[in-house]
């Protein structure tokens, strides 16, 4: 009886002192949890005060009082935290861009990379570097340019009409917000290419990746604002363009070409561009998007071989599309992009699908409801590709069958004929030797109606100067 009151009194001890301890850690548990949520509601506050100096400053001195409360936020939160609490805030366009500039723009490398400051031991573990284990730094930025992308590029129109509306006055307030998420990408560029050639082997690399990452949101945003356009302003285009200098710098290029056509087998700064854009110059979206079309355009000017022959797939639907569209700004747009790519393009590459057969029938589309400037560009742009899609009858050593140079020679006589406009009738006296030339001897097989477009032109006193130059032409070609 005695041992099992024994027994009893030990069991009821333990049973009494577990019941303290559970009370113990769960009202410490709680108390942790509120002071996490006045800490988290702190922050809230915090970037709220900072949010209402921006929208309310009006001189640089204000904005420069900022720094002592943003350097606080740094010390009590890591970037990704800090960018996490920006992402939920719901902020406007205007208000999201001018936050992450404010808030990045003097903040120090290690404190931008977390990975730097653990790599040399530089700072404490505080709350500032747990941000680290939620996703590498390279992660992190890539949401950070998409997000600065999808606030700072231009939106899509409504409808095709808006196009022919005043553009600068409809897209002028992106066109600050674009500045603003321009300098701020010109600011982290600068700050993480002083550290990419210092360190340890690791943290270059770390380095160079967060580089590439936002390299990729920077150009697609500076490309669309080049000199010119509809909806670029003057400050927009000095900011473009100081920004495409960064970039450059900070791959070690010296200039859009150059850093575009760079590939080293695991990362191409082009891919990830036309990736972007892309998806904005589909068959029903493209003129809604002016301003992607013209990066578009820029980047494929700057594309040589041999990434452009790997790229081609890529290049040509929507360069097609602009060849085929009815307004003439927008052809032309194509058929520069298209003489481009006939003239930087292997004729092997051409030939592969159907390529040139597809851009050959485009072109024959084209000649149709053209003006002066847009034939004449559809008449360079098929003197190439006939090049392309068959052999040259001048080089042929057996008989000469009737070819696609006897099609487009034939249609071109048509169109001489039934041409009434002097302008139009301008353009095709100037190419016509330079497309007899072409034909070699088989242009006997058109002779007699040759004769007459020409004796019916020479009648007109305004084509016999444009005539003479285009048979001097003929006769230099020929000697």
């Amino acid at each position: 009886m005695i041992h099992f009151l024994i027994k009893a009194y030990f069991t009821f001890t333990l049973l009494y002192i577990n019941y303290l301890f559970k009370s113990y850690v769960h009202s410490d548990l709680l108390c942790y949890c509120y002071c996490d949520r006045d800490f988290s509601e702190a922050m809230d506050d915090s970037l709220q005060s900072i949010l209402n100096k921006l929208t309310t400053a009006d001189d640089v001195a204000l904005l420069n009082s900022l720094d002592v409360n943003i350097s606080a936020l740094r010390v009590q939160l890591s970037v990704s935290q800090l960018l996490d609490k920006i992402y939920f805030a719901q902020l406007s366009s205007d208000q999201f861009v001018s936050l992450i500039y404010v808030v990045l723009k003097s903040a120090s490398v290690e404190w931008l990379v977390p990975e730097l400051g653990q790599a040399n031991q530089e700072r404490p573990h505080t709350t500032a570097t747990s941000g680290v284990a939620d996703g590498t730094s390279e992660c992190m930025y890539s949401v950070l340019s998409t997000a600065l992308c999808k606030q700072a590029c231009m939106r899509s129109l409504a409808n095709e009409e808006e196009t022919c509306q005043d553009l600068s006055k409809k897209l002028g307030e992106k066109a600050g917000i674009a500045c603003t998420a321009m300098r701020t990408f010109s600011h982290l560029l600068s700050s993480l290419s002083s550290h990419a050639t210092c360190g340890q082997p690791s943290c270059k690399r770390t380095v160079q990746r967060v580089i590439r990452t936002l390299s990729c949101g920077a150009v697609v945003v500076c490309l669309e604002h080049g000199h010119g356009c509809r909806w670029t302003t003057a400050q927009s285009f000095e900011c473009a363009e100081s920004l495409l200098s960064d970039v450059c710098s900070a791959h070690g290029c010296d200039t859009l070409e150059s850093l575009l056509n760079a590939n080293d087998g695991k990362f191409g700064l082009l891919q990830h561009v036309l990736g972007d854009v892309l998806l904005k110059l589909t068959r029903s979206t493209w003129k809604l998007n002016p301003a992607a079309a013209h990066a578009f355009r820029r980047c494929l000017l700057a594309t040589r071989q041999p990434l452009l022959g790997d790229s081609l797939p890529m290049f040509l639907p929507p360069t097609l599309l602009f060849v085929d569209d009815f307004e003439a700004e927008n052809r032309l747009l194509g058929l520069g992009c298209l003489r481009h790519i006939l003239q930087q393009s292997s004729r092997t590459e051409l030939r592969w699908y159907g390529r040139a057969d597809v851009i050959y029938d485009s072109l024959v589309r084209a000649l149709f409801r053209c003006d002066d400037v847009s034939l004449d560009a559809v008449i360079l742009c098929m003197f190439d590709v006939l090049n392309v899609v068959e052999a040259s009858p001048r080089s042929a050593t057996g008989p000469r069958p009737w070819g696609r140079h006897d099609d487009v020679f034939a249609k071109y006589l048509t169109d001489m004929e039934m041409e009434s406009k002097i302008p139009l009738r301008r353009v095709y006296a100037r190419h016509l030797g330079s497309l007899v030339s072409k034909l070699g001897i088989t242009v006997v097989r058109h002779l007699s109606r040759l004769m007459h477009v020409v004796t019916d032109y020479l009648q007109v006193t305004i084509h016999v100067q444009t005539f003479s130059a285009s048979l001097g032409r003929l006769s230099t070609e020929s000697t």
